[in-house]
């Protein structure tokens, strides 16, 4: 499976990466933009939201809906390595899924499921695999939608894709992330947005105000995680990150990085 470079950037498009680590750490307040599935492969992933945790291994699948903030916290195995895949699906995709499905979704609710880690049965682990084996291959988009779909479809018969099912009802917010995450590095004003959206600058806003957020918040979120993602996955030298995630000096990148996710970039890279 290659890296996910660029993973962010290809959101239609069902796609994974490989997560690793060598030593245990802990990321705080972890944003997830695109809905994503995370199975591990070897050791163990603490999840924290909601002011409540939870443990995953190998016998689980992890959601990760769009929209979260997630403390994680990565533990490897005993052969002393963590390896974990994370597929990421667009929002069209659960969309239609959502409108093709709707009654199977609807018969198969039970009470308000808000676990973000589910066990897997035998009809959910048959489908991560051809999915994963998909992607691997570089099958077409549709074989990739096919199989995600699977998994999603054997998630909601067993009553546990409620959370990633849920309308975040924010789509500025959402196609503001999705247009900075294709240039990072660019220097994004509110007026080159505005201009990009079709909408005025006070208008937008007004409109991410109205959704609980600003320009700013989104445009840091947005670099950060993108460096989060490249510093986990590829071997980039951490000022070539910074620079490439819109941060002309390395060492306020290195400050606003250990601030959010309270490690340093070196510590991570340490640990990876």
């Amino acid at each position: 499976m290659r890296p996910c470079f660029g993973i962010q950037h290809r959101e239609n498009i069902i796609d994974a990466c490989v997560i690793r680590a060598r030593q245990p750490h802990t990321l705080q307040r972890v944003p997830i933009f695109a809905t994503a599935l995370c199975r591990v492969r070897q050791g163990e992933k603490l999840l924290q939201w909601d002011d409540r945790q939870m443990r995953a291994g190998p016998q689980h699948l992890i959601l990760m809906p769009a929209g979260r903030e997630l403390g994680i916290s990565n533990f490897p195995g005993l052969h002393g390595h963590y390896i974990a895949d994370v597929v990421t699906f667009p929002g069209s995709t659960l969309r239609n899924f959502s409108s093709r499905y709707g009654q199977q979704i609807m018969s198969h609710r039970r009470a308000p499921q808000t676990d973000l880690c589910v066990p897997l049965d035998r009809h959910t682990t048959q489908a991560w695999d051809q999915l994963l084996a998909s992607i691997n291959a570089n099958a077409p988009d549709a074989l990739r939608t096919h199989y995600g779909e699977a998994v999603l479809l054997s998630l909601c018969l067993g009553g546990q894709a409620g959370p990633l099912l849920m309308d975040r009802n924010d789509p500025l917010c959402e196609r503001v992330q999705q247009l900075v995450m294709g240039s990072p590095e660019r220097d994004w004003t509110v007026a080159h947005v505005a201009q990009h959206l079709n909408l005025g600058e006070s208008t937008l806003r007004r409109q991410l105000a109205k959704e609980g957020d600003s320009f700013r918040n989104i445009l840091e979120s947005v670099r950060l995680a993108t460096a989060l993602q490249w510093l986990q996955t590829t071997s980039r030298p951490i000022g070539e990150i910074a620079g490439a995630s819109g941060y002309a000096s390395a060492s306020r990148f290195a400050v606003r990085f250990r601030s959010h996710y309270g490690l340093s970039p070196r510590e991570l890279r340490a640990a990876i």
